[in-house]
């Protein structure tokens, strides 16, 4: 590391009197690399972002559900038998919710959808924890189980809430397609299902982000699975993680309704509308990425799916001219959540369940982290620096609270 970036970073070595050297790193954990990972991150020369050796725009272009999902869990692109056995498997379990499940699911109130995720994580972890163990085949097999069952927790959770009914998965259909069918309750096309699948792919995994630190830090207390990505949902959840696609959707809904008032097209009032909200020094959500500085490369094949679903061409001149005013003003590129809560709005589905969409691909990644985890543990506990007061001393309540 440069003494420039040491400085930059505030990252140095300090003496603790007691406990020995400890290497201080920034707030955030900005620039800092605490362990090594073969499931995906930036490649050696800082150009691109791989899972497992591949970019992350050229599978979602051209790899379904199962065969990102094989290789991100696996290591390796699927054969002809293996791609079949992992399908049989992912379509098996997605239709083998316990029942008990969705009698729990049925007595939750409408709240934020991430709880749903993580209350059905947590029960599923109840339910299968009789077959548990640290044996690397048991270990895939409940990532699996978690894969194709997360999503349809998420969708059934919210439907039951905001709706009173929802749609049973059906084994017998693709993964995509039966989530989507799930999720809006209509049989949805061959595109529509195909970009959202590749929705998924592109949210599958993205290095050491917020949600897989977290589920990394609960597997290496040896916790199961099932905790871990409880915990994984809980981070995700947070509006600095997860969350900006919803808002994004939000921001462009509030633009068209300003912008019909005004009898203006959106893609011309986007510009405007931007420039007011950064004149009151509001934050645009679907903007900024701390490994993206330039651009986030899978926004590339988002767009390619928006361009041909509903007022594609439209969209698409909304999302330029949004990014051009952002570069322009804050030096910012687009994300891939301001992308996809578009396509998302295209599809039909509620906002409230882009971020569980998020989760819905993110769980094979987070799984997967865990996997590599436990495999070759080691507990991540940092040391902290305590500034508080010392030398204090207990008084009775009498004494301490007299004024």
């Amino acid at each position: 590391m440069s003494s420039e970036l040491l400085k930059r970073v505030e990252c140095k070595l300090e003496e603790i009197p007691g406990l020995g050297t400890f290497i201080v790193v920034p707030k955030g954990l900005e620039q800092v690399i605490p362990d090594t990972t073969a499931i995906s991150g930036v490649d050696p020369k800082g150009e691109q972002t791989l899972y497992r050796g591949y970019t992350i725009e050229d599978l979602g272009m051209n790899a379904d559900f199962y065969e990102a999902a094989y290789l991100i869990s696996r290591g390796v692109l699927p054969c002809d038998e293996e791609y079949k056995e992992f399908k049989k498997k992912i379509d098996y379990w997605r239709g083998r919710v316990p029942e008990k499940v969705y009698d729990a699911l049925k007595t939750l109130p409408k709240t934020h959808p991430m709880y749903y995720g993580a209350y059905g994580a947590l029960l599923l972890g109840q339910i299968y924890a009789p077959e548990w163990s640290f044996d690397k085949d048991s270990l895939y097999e409940h990532q699996i189980r978690l894969s194709a069952q997360l999503p349809v927790i998420f969708a059934a959770a919210y439907n039951l809430a905001n709706h009173g009914t929802f749609v049973r998965p059906d084994s017998g259909v693709d993964h995509a397609w039966d989530l989507l069918r799930m999720i809006t309750m209509r049989e949805p096309t061959k595109l529509e299902a195909r970009a959202f699948e590749s929705s998924l792919v592109l949210y599958m995994d993205h290095g050491f982000n917020a949600s897989c630190f977290t589920v990394r830090v609960v597997a290496s207390t040896l916790s199961d699975m099932y905790s871990a990505i409880a915990a994984g949902i809980g981070a995700l959840k947070g509006p600095l993680h997860g969350g900006a696609n919803e808002e994004a959707m939000k921001m462009f809904l509030d633009a068209y309704k300003k912008a019909v008032e005004k009898g203006v097209p959106l893609e011309e009032y986007i510009v405007d509308y931007i420039k007011e909200r950064l004149a009151r020094k509001e934050r645009i959500m679907g903007f900024g990425h701390r490994v993206y500085k330039i651009k986030d490369p899978r926004t590339d094949v988002a767009a390619y799916f928006i361009r041909q679903l509903k007022d594609g061409e439209m969209w698409i001149k909304v999302l330029k001219n949004a990014e051009k005013v952002m570069w322009e003003s804050k030096k910012l590129p687009s994300n891939i959540d301001l992308y996809t809560a578009v396509l998302y709005y295209q599809l039909g589905i509620d906002i409230p369940l882009y971020t569980p969409i998020f989760a819905m691909g993110r769980v094979v990644g987070w799984t997967s982290h865990y996997i590599e985890q436990v495999l070759d543990n080691r507990l991540i506990r940092p040391t902290e620096k305590y500034v508080g007061p010392v030398g204090l001393k207990y008084q009775p309540m009498e004494v301490r609270c007299r004024r």
